[in-house]
């Protein structure tokens, strides 16, 4: 049995609307003295769920979350300039929780798919223990922001299977995602012929002249691979799945465009990690029967990837890297940093290792939400940056044992469905949503090795939520003659 979209839109009660605004604008007013830039925020905060408040979803909800996908995407990119901190996203996710919990207090429902209830109520456990174990972290500052992180994060990933349950919602929310692709690779190359794009979070790493480096804009060139990793399969499977021209043109350009900017990242860790995304495309097709015909077509794509990728690490491709670039794609130096304890490769090997006693010490239980990096700033000689980097990792060691595996089940969830969903669903669209989307998890197991920590790193989360997608695309479809709606 399926269910319709969520109702969240009908009209409220006017006096509850009027006292809350009433209240929020006395708070507006001493805000204008202390601190002006909250004030226009609170405002437009005010106005938001007013609109929301009084409006179907059919016309604002859809697009509203879709906005609030991208600028989760856009991150810091998207900031107040008197406030850094003050996302549009957060701002967003603020909105759409306080319409939610409103519309439950005039006594609304939120109707969902059966689709995701199991991953909805991992990621809800998941966030209880997350407040569970602030009681004993040592920083408990640290510990509350984290959970707040993922409060935000796992909100968003909730509200798109609630709210992209249509073919068309669908179908729009992946071109919006498409666009936003196409923006932020071709910020990235600009960066690389030395023209700065306002909308980009970091200047410190792009100067005049070439640039050594992309970083697009996420402020940081790791995080950059990763998204461009996680984005990389549907592009892929949008040249598999479908078999009209127009598609397959796009998919294969994306392609080349996602590892042409990867190779100006410099980044080892999502390089592999996309090669591993080929491998377990060509693995998938290579075992299902109905799409051995597409298996020709996805070894003359790798086939043409690695034409376009091996010669510019040697220095004679098509993409001239700067040799500083290509240096950190030397995997033997890797191997001779962890060798020699020195260098990114000996970090990491020791954050691992005082990660794991971490986490023996704490009895598995962990250290508390986000305390990982307090206690690596006390180990006697701690790394330059305290972050982890292995979200895996960071996981364990702030939530312990139970953290994990409510994590690991999570994923593993939306992972084996997702195949299934691709395997046996008729409907293109689903195929390609479910295929992409399980893809992308594979490649996720090593990029997220890469950002120095990846709660607030929302392409995740947005691969994390357009899984449930897949997964509530996959139930309506099967309800529905095979094909979504």
């Amino acid at each position: 049995m399926t269910t319709r979209a969520p109702q969240l839109g009908s009209r409220l009660p006017q006096w509850p609307l009027l006292v809350g605004i009433a209240l929020l604008t006395a708070l507006g007013a001493v805000l204008s003295v202390v601190m002006p830039t909250a004030a226009i925020a609170l405002v437009v905060l005010v106005a938001l769920v007013v609109v929301l408040g009084n409006s179907t979803p059919g016309r604002l909800l859809a697009p509203f979350t879709a906005i609030a996908v991208i600028a989760a995407v856009m991150g810091p990119s998207l900031a107040l300039p008197q406030a850094p901190s003050v996302f549009l996203f957060r701002i967003l996710i603020v909105v759409l929780g306080i319409a939610v919990m409103g519309h439950l207090l005039m006594g609304g429902r939120i109707v969902y798919s059966r689709a995701i209830g199991i991953p909805a109520a991992l990621l809800g456990a998941l966030l209880v223990w997350s407040v569970i174990s602030i009681t004993w972290a040592d920083d408990r500052g640290a510990a509350v922001r984290w959970t707040l992180f993922l409060i935000m994060m796992v909100g968003i990933v909730l509200a798109m299977p609630l709210v992209f349950t249509t073919r068309r919602r669908v179908i729009r929310l992946m071109i919006a995602l498409g666009w936003l692709f196409v923006l932020v690779t071709g910020v990235a190359f600009l960066q690389v012929i030395g023209i700065h794009v306002p909308v980009s979070h970091s200047t410190s790493q792009v100067t005049t002249g070439v640039s050594s480096v992309a970083i697009s804009v996420f402020g940081d060139q790791n995080n950059f691979a990763t998204y461009l990793t996680l984005a990389l399969p549907y592009m892929v499977c949008l040249a598999v799945v479908y078999s009209d021209l127009r598609r397959r043109v796009i998919g294969i350009a994306g392609t080349l465009g996602a590892l042409g900017a990867m190779l100006f990242t410099g980044s080892r860790a999502n390089l592999l990690a996309a090669a591993l995304v080929f491998a377990a495309l060509l693995l998938f097709l290579a075992t299902d029967l109905r799409t051995r015909r597409a298996l020709i077509g996805v070894i003359v794509i790798v086939a043409v990837a690695v034409a376009f990728v091996v010669p510019s690490l040697l220095g004679f491709g098509v993409v001239r890297l700067p040799k500083s670039t290509a240096t950190k794609f030397n995997f033997n130096i890797l191997q001779q940093e962890v060798a020699s304890g020195s260098g990114s490769g000996a970090v990491r090997t020791n954050l691992l290792n005082d990660g794991l006693d971490f986490i023996g010490q704490t009895g598995g239980f962990g250290l508390g939400a986000g305390n990982a990096e307090s206690h690596v700033k006390q180990l006697p000689n701690p790394p330059p940056v305290p972050n982890l980097h292995d979200w895996w990792l960071e996981v364990a060691v702030d939530l312990g044992v139970v953290g994990l595996a409510l994590y690991v089940a999570f994923y593993l969830n939306i992972f084996t469905r997702q195949l299934r969903a691709a395997r046996r669903s008729t409907d293109p669209l689903v195929r390609y949503l479910s295929l992409a989307g399980a893809i992308s998890l594979v490649g996720l197991v090593v990029s997220s090795l890469d950002p120095s920590s990846m709660i607030s790193f929302a392409p995740m989360w947005v691969v994390f939520g357009l899984g449930l997608v897949a997964l509530v695309a996959a139930d309506h479809a099967a309800a529905q003659g095979g094909i979504l709606e």
